[in-house]
Formats: C-alpha cells, sequence, structure tokens
C-alpha cells in the first residue's frame, strides 16, 4: 500500500510539472485587423491636432466592430515602418481576414509618387521625402501581400506648407490591387482641431451590424464630396463585393416544382433585353430610363434629371453588385438593357 501510495504522489509531482512547462494556449486570431496611424505632433512642421482626434475616433470606431486595432500616434519613420510590419504580421496570422487601414499627417509627392510624413521629418528639398518619408503605396502593398478578404485603405493627406498642392494620390488607385480592397483619399489644406470631415464619415458609416465595402465608400464619397474645404483625391471601389462586419443572409432555396412536366416542349425563351447603349454612348433621355429604371427597383431615390451624379453611379453600383458584376459605376450595354428591360 505504502509503494501504491508513493507512486501516486510521484506521478502527481509529474503531471504538475509538466503543466508548469507546457504554455498557456494562444487566443485565436482576429478574423479583423485594423492598422490606424495619426501623426499630429511634428519637429519641423505646424502641428495636427486634427489628424490625432481623427485616429482616435476612427480606431474606437473599429474597435466598435470587432476588430483588433494596431494604433500609432506620432510615429518617426522606423516607427512607420514597425507599425506597418506588426500589422503584416497580424495579418499572416489571420489569412483572409477583412482589413482596415486609415492614416492621417502631412503628405507631399515626389516624381508623381505620394508620400506620408512622420513627425520626424525634416524636408528642405524634395528628394529628402525618399529617406524620411513613407511611400504611401505601402499601406496597400501590405494588404496585397497579407492575403486579406474585404478591406479598406483611408487617408486623411494635408499637403506639406509651401509646397506642391497636388499629391497624386490617384496613383494609389492603379496598378495591381486586390479585388476586395477599397480605397478613398482626402486632402485638406487646413483641417480644423477636429476630427477630419473623412474621419467623421467614416465614424457615422462605422457601425454594425452589417459594413458592406461599396456601401460605406459610397456614403463616405457623398458626405465628404458635399464638404468643400475637402477634396476627394481617390476613390476605387472594390471589384468584389465583401463585409468588414456582417453578411447578407444566404438567399432561401428555390421551390420545388409540384406540377407535371411538360412532354416535348421547346426550350423557355428569356424575356429580350431593351436595346441600350453603353454608359459613354447614351443621350439625356437614355440616361433618364436608367433613372427610371433604377428608382423603380429600388436602388435610386434622386432626380430623374439625365445626369449621372454621384447618387446615380452609387445606384449603379448596388444595381451591379445584385448582377454579381464588376461595380464600376457605368453601365455596359447588356446591363443598361437588362435594367430597363425590368431584368
Amino acid at each position: 500500500m505504502t509503494c501504491v501510495r508513493a507512486s501516486l504522489v510521484a506521478l502527481g509531482t509529474a503531471l504538475g510539472s509538466i503543466l508548469l512547462l507546457t504554455p498557456p494556449a494562444l487566443p485565436a486570431a482576429s478574423a479583423r485587423e485594423a492598422l490606424v496611424i495619426g501623426s499630429g505632433t511634428y519637429t519641423a512642421l505646424p502641428p495636427l491636432p486634427a489628424c490625432l482626434l481623427s485616429a482616435h475616433a476612427v480606431a474606437a470606431a473599429l474597435r466598435g466592430l470587432g476588430f483588433h486595432v494596431t494604433e500609432r500616434e506620432d510615429v518617426s519613420s522606423g516607427g512607420a515602418d514597425a507599425a506597418i510590419g506588426e500589422f503584416a504580421t497580424q495579418l499572416a496570422t489571420a489569412p483572409g481576414a477583412a482589413a482596415f487601414v486609415y492614416s492621417c499627417g502631412y503628405a507631399t509627392a515626389f516624381n508623381d509618387r505620394p508620400f506620408l510624413l512622420p513627425v520626424s521629418a525634416r524636408i528642405t528639398r524634395p528628394a529628402d521625402v525618399l529617406t524620411q518619408g513613407v511611400l504611401a503605396k505601402s499601406l496597400t502593398d501590405v494588404l496585397a501581400r497579407g492575403g486579406t478578404g474585404p478591406s479598406v485603405v483611408a487617408m486623411d493627406a494635408v499637403p506639406m506648407p509651401e509646397a506642391p498642392a497636388a499629391l497624386h494620390l490617384d496613383a494609389l488607385t492603379q496598378g495591381s490591387l486586390p479585388d476586395g480592397l477599397g480605397l478613398v483619399a482626402a486632402s485638406q489644406a487646413k483641417p480644423p482641431d477636429a476630427p477630419t470631415p473623412l474621419a467623421a464619415a467614416l465614424v457615422a458609416n462605422l457601425k454594425g451590424p452589417e459594413v458592406q465595402v461599396a456601401s460605406l465608400l459610397d456614403a463616405v464619397q457623398q458626405q465628404v464630396g458635399a464638404n468643400r474645404s475637402v477634396t476627394l483625391s481617390a476613390l476605387r471601389p472594390p471589384v468584389v463585393p465583401g463585409y468588414l462586419a456582417g453578411a447578407p443572409p444566404p438567399p432561401p432555396p428555390p421551390a420545388q416544382a409540384t406540377a407535371a412536366p411538360v412532354a416535348a416542349a421547346t426550350p423557355p425563351v428569356s424575356a429580350p433585353s431593351a436595346a441600350m447603349p453603353a454608359d459613354e454612348l447614351m443621350t439625356d433621355s437614355d440616361r433618364q430610363r436608367a433613372q427610371t429604371a433604377l428608382a423603380r427597383l429600388g436602388y435610386y431615390d434622386g432626380r430623374i434629371d439625365g445626369i449621372f451624379g454621384p447618387d446615380s453611379r452609387a445606384a449603379i453600383r448596388r444595381y451591379q453588385h445584385e448582377l454579381g458584376a464588376d461595380m464600376s459605376g457605368r453601365l455596359t450595354a447588356a446591363q443598361a438593357g437588362r435594367l430597363v428591360g425590368g431584368l
């Protein structure tokens, strides 16, 4: 009996040692990852308190949606690189995750390429940005490399004082980008000491339970575009629709037919689409027909004026989303025919 008791004690001691040596299980990687950078306290440039307020507001909205947020403020050039590297590591542990990147701070351009300026930047000649700036494209590249799912890059760029105002942010929409990526960039010369219009629009629309990338950008475009003090410098809707939060319910299963099959019938013929030209060839009358059809289907509630403004383009993208087509906001001839034909 004494031997048995001694053996049990030895076994318990061994198991305890194993448990102590075994590291605790790590939590599962988040399905939503975000990087937020706000630069406001500059060494050689006027302060930008709006960028710090904007970054905090956007980060809080993203956390409310369940994002794991890598948030940094007043970063140096090395600090920006480290934040992007940490974000890339998070993405690597969560393949296919929804992702969001927001930055706010001074920016400039060199050789038609936009650069973001960390707080340590001292730009005395244009070429200094090559060693002291952060290439804005690095924020889209990290998503392209990370194998993310639905994603957004949003940038608030303030032109550097006494430098050319052209930031060439539209260059960010060019080249190979992930199909699920949506991008928006805005510039404002002197933002007030409050969250920027872009940040305010993002916060207002980053609310659950469902947040779709294309719908988010449509809403931001309309709200920021209405502010005359801000220039919407770049906008790129996703090629493939996706959700940052939530998802639409699956469609109901098709009803099973109960009638007896009809013998030797000719194949059914689909209703023909109405004859319509492609977007760029439409007359005012054609555009009015398209707007009327969009309104009838519930995609559009604006004026039937034959002008394809932001509201009409957003309605067209919603219609294209239902078709499962590229949400370009511009109708092909086939899409316009289906739309006007009520299909």
